[in-house]
C-alpha cells in the first residue's frame, strides 16, 4: 500500500492494489467525438450512526462526514470530478439521478434530445430515473447484457488506466 496524501492532514488516502478490500466505482461519460465529461467516482464510506447525520451527509456532503468532506471537496475541485461515498461503494438509482442532473440538466441546448447508452444495471432503470431522464430530454437505451463486449474498447482505454492509477 502507498499513501497519496501530504503530511499533516487528518485523513490519509491509501493507494491499494489487486484484491485488497478497497472498492471504487467509476462512471465515465464521453460523446461520439471523444470528449470526456468529468468522472463520477464512488468510494466506500462509513455512514453516520444517527439517521439525521446520515441524511445530512448524503444530501450536503455526497455521503461523507464533515471532516472527510473537507478533503474530498478539495480533491473534487483539484481533479475536476464528482466524488461520492456509500457503505458498499455500489452504484444506485440515487447516483443515477445525480449523474443525469450533473451531466445533462444545465446543458446549452436542453430542448435537443440526447441518447445515453447504459447497461442493464437495475439502478439505471427505476421509474424515477426514467422519468427524470425524460424530463431532461435524455433518451435512455439499454445495452443488452450479452452485448456489453462492444464497450470493451472504452473499458480498456478509460477504465483500465483509471483502476491502475487507483
Amino acid at each position: 500500500k502507498q499513501t497519496i496524501t501530504t503530511r499533516g492532514v487528518k485523513t490519509v488516502w491509501v493507494k491499494c492494489a489487486n484484491k485488497d478490500k478497497t472498492r471504487a466505482t467509476a462512471m465515465l461519460l464521453a460523446d461520439w467525438e471523444g470528449n470526456k465529461a468529468p468522472p463520477f467516482l464512488l468510494f466506500k464510506s462509513t455512514p453516520a450512526k444517527t439517521d439525521p447525520k446520515k441524511e445530512a451527509n448524503k444530501i450536503l456532503r455526497n455521503g461523507f462526514g464533515v471532516t472527510v468532506w473537507k478533503e474530498v471537496r478539495a480533491l473534487q475541485e483539484e481533479n475536476e470530478c464528482q466524488i461520492y461515498g456509500n457503505k458498499a461503494a455500489w452504484w444506485n438509482h440515487e447516483l443515477s439521478l445525480k449523474f443525469l442532473e450533473y451531466n445533462f440538466a444545465g446543458r446549452e441546448n436542453p430542448d435537443e434530445n440526447v441518447l445515453l447508452l447504459w447497461d442493464d444495471f437495475g439502478g439505471h432503470w427505476t421509474a424515477d430515473v426514467l422519468e427524470y431522464a425524460a424530463s431532461l430530454n435524455v433518451i435512455l437505451l439499454k445495452v443488452p447484457p450479452k452485448y456489453t463486449y462492444v464497450c470493451q474498447p472504452a473499458d480498456v482505454s478509460w477504465n483500465k488506466p483509471f483502476k491502475t492509477a487507483l
